[in-house]
């Protein structure tokens, strides 16, 4: 017998299992009911912290699949909770998408004169994960400035982390840059929108908006195998279209 073999078999014998390899569960998901998205990044993990990231001139993209992941539970008779720190949802809009309003608590920061939306917003999202009873709950920070969402400490998303891995639900947080780096599971990139039109004319006020393809970067993924990077293409067809 190596001497290699023996030192295994000695360490083995002082701490069994030591040298078992085992290997990560896939996490339960949310789909989000847009079925590129679903098939490469596995869906919405639960018992773990998304962040679904756009820069400030792209929101729709970054509204649509949180809508369209709303609809999706909310369709299954499940609560979700909305906290939204810059007043941005349009209740009419999720309804349009397929959202059961009557299982979705919206809650609106900024009344409160002495506390910024910001701190409104976690202090609202950390009460709900207390309580617990929602399948999804997701914390719109979309419309806050860069500058005010890097001074939130790591800590603070860390803590926020550990806290919804004990639970069967989902934490989503829409962001204009990635903010909670390791501490989220699965991070999506929203990127560049191109409109696709219908209709007569050669003027854009003679054809009618038929359609929106977004691209998405999946930056970061511990639900399935991981990767580096992938790009998805989905789109935001108008309800109207």
């Amino acid at each position: 017998m190596s001497s290699v073999a023996v030192i295994r078999a000695q360490v083995e014998r002082r701490l069994p299992g030591v040298f078992t390899v085992s290997e990560r569960s896939v996490p339960d998901v949310f789909p989000t009911g847009v079925v590129s998205i679903d098939q490469e990044a596995g869906g919405i993990p639960k018992g773990a912290l998304t962040q679904i990231c756009a820069p400030t001139e792209i929101t729709s993209g970054r509204t649509t699949l949180l809508l369209s992941l709303l609809a999706q539970v909310t369709g299954k008779d499940q609560f979700c909770a909305l906290v939204d720190a810059g007043d941005n949802f349009d209740p009419e809009s999720a309804a349009a998408m397929g959202v059961s309003l009557s299982h979705l608590l919206w809650v609106r920061c900024g009344a409160r004169a002495h506390l910024k939306p910001v701190e409104q917003a976690f202090k609202a999202a950390d009460i709900l994960l207390q309580n617990g009873g929602f399948g999804v709950i997701a914390i719109d920070l979309g419309s806050v400035e860069e500058k005010l969402i890097r001074k939130i400490p790591l800590t603070v998303w860390f803590r926020f982390a550990r806290v919804i891995e004990a639970m069967p639900a989902a934490l989503v947080v829409l962001l204009t840059h990635s903010a909670a780096q390791s501490c989220a599971v699965l991070t999506l990139h929203v990127g560049c929108a191109t409109p696709e039109w219908s209709g007569q004319g050669s003027t854009s006020h003679g054809q009618i908006l038929s359609d929106v393809k977004f691209n998405l970067e999946l930056g970061r993924t511990r639900t399935k195998k991981p990767v580096e990077s992938a790009s998805i293409c989905f789109s935001a067809r108008p309800q109207w279209a």
